[in-house]
């Protein structure tokens, strides 16, 4: 009897000690929630520290989904994976035994050979560094090159084509500008080459045919060079039409279409027509066809002549020279304003 006694006893005891020990885990749980809380501003965020101390907490409390406030469960768990992928990318990045990583300016060159070289593959750019005497595996080079596609028809983008193409290469594109009080809508039509960037010929009218077009596009080739043009890149408007690709096949030069709804085949074009939009149509209402053939001529020699380009390495279309300040005498800068006062052009100048 004095046993089962004692028995019973321990176990109550026990029973109260784990109850207890529940509600002071649960306890602490709470309180370090609202030591969170009481700082909180508009934006609720937990610091890395509140994130350990709840992590640790919810280890030891059975019941931790039911004292959660601040944040939800599923937040807590997530934690809880970070915790893992955190410790292995630790693991991961210590300091192992093997053979040792390649030279950063290696990595480089190779990704350079891979970029300038884009219809090659691993075993090709290997045999280059092989001939330039810089000694590693096919598979390292394969590592750091990005995936190429299986066909290698491919590999050859939209980009490359205009830079195999760039010197016999002209594209064209028309744009609508409103006339005051939207009277009348111009069409604007223009052919740049694309090596140079330069804006051949343009031409206005209110009314076009494909009459007016060709008529345009023999001036543009009076610039360019009927012999070094071999393609000619449009859109699908039916101004290009069949009897505009008869006529440039007559002459020798191949008419190529974009693809419906594909406007970055013509990028060049199109880019063009965003800058002459953002950089000259927006600050400028035509009154007539003549006030804008007048305007736009304008910009157009600025575009040509002093407009810098990235892809030019900031040179301009037609090439233009640097002025060097004059070491002798006094002089000093001058402005010459372009549209008026929309740009400007500068030189130096003897002071008086």
């Amino acid at each position: 009897m004095f046993l089962l006694l004692f028995c019973f006893s321990l176990l109550l005891n026990l029973y109260y000690l784990v109850r207890y020990k529940q509600l002071f885990i649960e306890n602490i749980f709470l309180k370090s929630q609202l030591a969170i809380y009481k700082r909180k501003q508009k934006t609720f965020h937990t610091k890395p520290m509140d994130r350990i101390i709840l992590l640790l907490i919810s280890y030891l409390s059975p019941n931790w989904e039911s004292s959660l406030i601040l944040v939800s469960p599923n937040t807590l768990l997530n934690w809880r994976k970070k915790k893992f992928q955190l410790f292995w990318k630790l693991l991961s990045q210590r300091k192992k035994m093997g053979r040792p990583n390649i030279p950063w300016d290696l990595i480089k060159l190779i990704r350079r050979l891979a970029k300038e070289n884009g219809i090659w593959g691993a075993t090709k750019l290997h045999g280059i560094l092989f001939k330039l005497g810089l000694f590693v595996s096919e598979r390292t080079v394969s590592r750091y090159i990005p995936k190429r596609p299986t066909d290698p028809r491919k590999r050859l983008s939209w980009n490359h084509f205009y830079n195999l193409h760039s010197d016999s290469l002209i594209v064209s594109d028309l744009f609508s500008v409103l006339s005051y009080q939207f009277r009348e809508i111009y069409k604007v039509i223009f052919f740049m080459e694309i090596k140079t960037r330069k804006i051949l010929h343009f031409d206005i009218h209110a009314n076009p045919t494909t009459s007016w077009v060709r008529k345009v596009i023999k001036l543009a080739f009076r610039k360019k060079g009927l012999e070094n043009t071999t393609y000619i890149i449009t859109d699908n408007d039916v101004l290009f039409g069949k009897r505009f690709t008869r006529y440039l096949e007559r002459l020798g030069i191949k008419h190529k279409k974009t693809t419906i709804r594909s406007p970055w085949q013509n990028g060049y074009a199109e880019r063009f027509v965003k800058t002459c939009r953002n950089e000259f149509l927006d600050y400028f209402i035509p009154i007539n066809e003549y006030h804008l053939q007048g305007k736009l001529e304008e910009f157009i020699h600025f575009y040509n002549h002093s407009r810098t380009h990235l892809a030019l390495n900031k040179e301009t279309p037609v090439p233009s020279p640097i002025l060097h300040k004059p070491r002798e005498g006094n002089c000093k800068l001058e402005s010459i304003p372009v549209l008026g006062g929309l740009y400007h052009t500068y030189t130096w100048k003897k002071a008086a």
